[in-house]
């Protein structure tokens, strides 16, 4: 049956029908660039914000109440981007511009990018390299502005512009060889589903078998683990973090675990890093840490007890923590019952790490609040949709998922 309405190719692209969509796009972008040049005052813009208005419609299209006006919808998408622009770097326009018709502000649109529906799309993100993954999650995910996207990244505008135009050609050729030979079998390269069941009133007390800096990690020479960063909105792979005990070693007469950590698969690249810990009858005392920054190593001495990670910890409330008793799965994985931890709300970003019965780390939550200090690696507004958690009174959201592989 030819698909002649709005609503038919919204249903259909929703099934995966990257040529329905195709049509939805060419029937309202004839109208959608003119608004658009109108508004930005350049027609080079107005197209490079119609494309970005569309990916980003088929990002949210689940979001869609109303099949039957995608192209309304995907115009106020547009609307918003343009102004978005136009606050960050004003454009003078003669007054009658402005008060052309359909120049109202419009209604915030849903960023739902949790929505099972919008997978399709998220796993074609999750697949580029890791430069164009990370500047097109800033960009279409974080909302950041090209200029904010280049000085996180460290390159250029021009380079950041780029990227997102081969990241959205290789997003569409993905998303349309998904639709023609059904599920993959490759590697998916976004946070699995994290399962959490509370069970009141139960009592668990946990050994830690490390200082859990990066993750839980085993001070044993020889150890070795490797953990994944999924950042959000969207739960994108970010980076992956090899863990290796080395060795021990003195270190002003204490006896220190030697640690290497190794960043892979990030955007901008991260240095290694050699961490020190002493175990003592208080806790895992972190001593020293060189960083390796392709030029020579930075070395860093702690003061003594500035970070000190607890050799143990139990359920309810605490001084420094706050711990509770859970069941939990990670994908396909069933951990059973762990000890949730909740700690370093004082900073504004709070952590909560879930320990095993024998003392490994095997989830680690990372949340920030409205109060915490600004950072270029999240947006507290753009967090919105995602998972919440309230604590003494203070409302965080999830910032970041670290998962525990092997």
């Amino acid at each position: 049956m030819e698909l002649s309405t709005d609503r038919d190719l919204v249903l259909a692209a929703l099934d995966g029908d990257l040529d329905a969509f195709g049509e939805l796009v060419c029937r309202c972008r004839g109208s959608i660039l003119p608004e658009l040049s109108h508004l930005l005052g350049d027609s080079h813009s107005a197209e490079d914000v119609a494309q970005e208005a569309f990916l980003r419609a088929y990002l949210k299209l689940t979001t869609l109440k109303e099949p039957y006006n995608f192209g309304g919808w995907a115009r106020q998408i547009a609307r918003n981007i343009a102004r978005n622009r136009l606050a960050r770097n004003p454009v003078i326009l003669p007054l009658e511009e402005h008060l052309s018709e359909g120049m109202t502000a419009p209604a915030p649109v849903s960023e739902d990018c949790s929505d099972p529906r919008l997978h399709q799309a998220l796993v074609a993100l999750s697949r580029l390299s890791p430069k164009l993954r990370e500047t097109a999650r800033l960009t279409y995910l974080g909302d950041y502005s090209r200029k904010q996207v280049a000085l996180r990244l460290g390159v250029p505008v021009g380079t950041v512009k780029r990227r997102l135009w081969e990241g959205r050609e290789r997003m569409k050729e993905e998303v349309l060889r998904m639709s023609r030979i059904g599920r993959s079998t490759e590697v998916v390269r976004v946070v699995p589903d994290i399962r959490i069941e509370e069970l009141p009133a139960q009592n668990m007390e946990i050994a830690a078998s490390g200082p859990g800096l990066y993750f839980g990690t085993v001070l044993v020479p020889g150890h070795v683990e490797v953990c994944d960063f999924f950042d959000y909105p969207g739960g994108i792979l970010t980076q992956s973090v090899r863990t290796q005990v080395v060795r021990k070693v003195g270190i002003m007469g204490r006896e220190c675990f030697e640690v290497l950590i190794e960043h892979s698969d990030c955007e901008p690249p991260e240095p290694n890093v050699l961490d020190y810990f002493h175990k003592t009858d208080k806790g895992f005392d972190w001593v020293m840490r060189t960083t390796a920054d392709g030029t020579y190593p930075a070395t860093r001495f702690m003061e003594a007890g500035e970070e000190l990670f607890p050799l143990s910890y139990s359920a309810g409330e605490h001084e420094d923590y706050a711990a509770r008793v859970v069941k939990l799965s990670i994908g396909g994985r069933d951990f059973s019952r762990c000890l949730a931890v909740f700690w370093g709300w004082e900073k504004g970003t709070p952590a909560e790490s879930f320990y095993t019965a024998e003392g490994r780390q095997i989830l680690h939550r990372r949340f920030t609040g409205p109060g915490a200090p600004e950072s270029k690696n999240y947006r507290y507004d753009k967090l919105l949709e995602e998972e919440r958690k309230t604590f003494r009174g203070s409302d965080y959201r999830l910032w970041y998922d670290t998962v525990l592989e092997e």
